[in-house]
């Protein structure tokens, strides 16, 4: 069984990259496109007691991807901002794409995601009310902004720092390269990652190529390779995925797999994980919008989990600036309980209810975000059956970014969760150039 699912998992990536370049010379009409996904929002960070197995994926309110391209906090705002790209996928597999840990998020090419995030939503909504032509103003010049810097080459440098109460403590550095070649969005994401536990520290490289090309406003396609080792070990990580939007729905396919550098343990594991992913987004009207997302994943140590999550929102324009509302379900499973550097419980359910807020004043933008609701946790493991628990789960993250000069953006972000006997904090700050 083992080596079956290896050697599917070797042949899907070994034809990968041969598919996307013959997809890429398809002709233009049949061509595959996604609008690339920029991101103002703090990333969210992977939880050090309950690390996720999926590096640029939320396994619950408490958990995300810190490595996620800053790239799988999700991706509202940042779409307008046209300053923090999502990439990576992955510090997940999402290397490619949103999921390429580069951005995908590799990605955070992207990533991460919070809950009140949309990568469809505009950027810094006008107020119905009557504003001033001076406000209006300010508004156009933001979006002519983030559109005039889409498409330029730039260069990003990221720290981002996460610790938590079970005295896990992760610093991962990320340099993110990007440029227009014809029309190809091209990318190169490289992250370090050292992480230390109460057994010592570990250390972690990644390297990963991402590609893009919009070729219709209908399909998008796009995916990443690249490597990533260890001390006396390395592997071929890589993520491929495929966008359309149909009949006002924008959907999403992807394959990513990657290691899981969440933490020490799981870096000392070598802990790998392939994620089929499926998730679309629907605005009913103007201000009502919903997004669902499912993963399936399959990890080294022969495990496997179901995540899903569905999220309907409601947006209000506020003085030039928007306030999203609404409500997140999640729920996720594992196959079997693991103790290999990644929470596993048998089962998790939590309600959130949660309030973000954005602004983008040309010169300055930022987020502030905060969500709080019933988690209900089983595990599995010693105990058989294994225990159940409950209690109520907060977390909250704010950002801020500054426009020095038209070619620079300046960003920083904090980042805190709680749950009953749990909490940790993530920071980070990055400096963004274009070309």
């Amino acid at each position: 069984m083992a080596s079956s699912h290896r050697g599917i998992c070797w042949a899907l990536f070994a034809v990968l990259p041969a598919l996307l370049v013959a997809a890429l010379m398809l002709p233009e009409p049949i061509a595959f496109a996604g609008s690339s996904v920029l991101e103002i929002e703090p990333p969210s960070h992977e939880d050090s007691r309950h690390p996720s197995a999926a590096p640029n994926q939320k396994l619950s309110n408490r958990e995300s991807n810190q490595r996620c391209d800053s790239q799988k906090a999700s991706d509202d705002d940042s779409d307008d901002d046209g300053n923090a790209e999502q990439n990576p996928a992955s510090a997940d597999g999402a290397a490619a794409s949103r999921d390429d840990g580069d951005d995908n998020d590799a990605a955070g090419s992207d990533p991460p995601k919070a809950g009140a995030d949309s990568k469809k939503d505009p950027g810094c909504a006008r107020a119905e009310s009557d504003a001033t032509d001076s406000a209006d103003a300010d508004d156009d010049s933001g979006d002519a902004h983030a559109s005039e810097n889409e498409n330029r080459p730039s260069l990003e440098t990221r720290i981002d720092h996460a610790t938590d109460s079970d005295h896990n403590d992760t610093v991962t550095a990320s340099t993110i390269a990007n440029t227009m070649i014809g029309d190809f969005a091209v990318g190169l994401r490289r992250d370090s990652v050292s992480a230390h536990d109460h057994l010592g520290s570990e250390r972690a490289e990644s390297t990963v190529f991402s590609i893009h090309k919009d070729l219709s406003e209908t399909f998008g396609l796009g995916g990443g390779f690249g490597t990533v080792r260890t001390d006396g070990w390395s592997d071929f990580v890589g993520s491929f995925q495929a966008t359309a939007k149909i009949f006002g729905t924008e959907i999403t396919a992807s394959v990513a797999r990657d290691l899981i550098a969440s933490q020490a343990d799981a870096i000392r594991n070598q802990m790998r994980q392939t994620d089929f992913g499926l998730s679309a987004s629907y605005d009913l009207t103007k201000k009502i919008s919903t997004e669902f997302e499912f993963h399936h994943k399959i990890y080294s140590d022969h495990n496997s989990s179901n995540e899903f999550e569905w999220t309907p929102k409601y947006t209000f324009d506020i003085y030039n600036t928007k306030l999203e509302t609404g409500y997140k379900f999640s729920y996720s499973g594992f196959a079997r309980n693991t103790d290999h550097g990644y929470w596993a419980p048998q089962r998790v359910l939590s309600h959130n209810l949660f309030a973000a807020w954005a602004f983008d004043w040309v010169k300055t933008y930022g987020r502030l975000e905060l969500s709080a609701g019933p988690d209900f946790v089983r595990e599995a493991g010693a105990q058989s059956s294994g225990p159940s628990s409950g209690g109520i789960g907060v977390s909250g993250s704010a950002a801020i970014g500054f426009r020095p000069t038209e070619d620079m953006v300046i960003e920083a972000y904090v980042n805190r969760e709680e749950s009953p006997g749990w909490q940790s904090m993530a920071t980070g700050f990055s400096l963004k150039y274009f070309y």
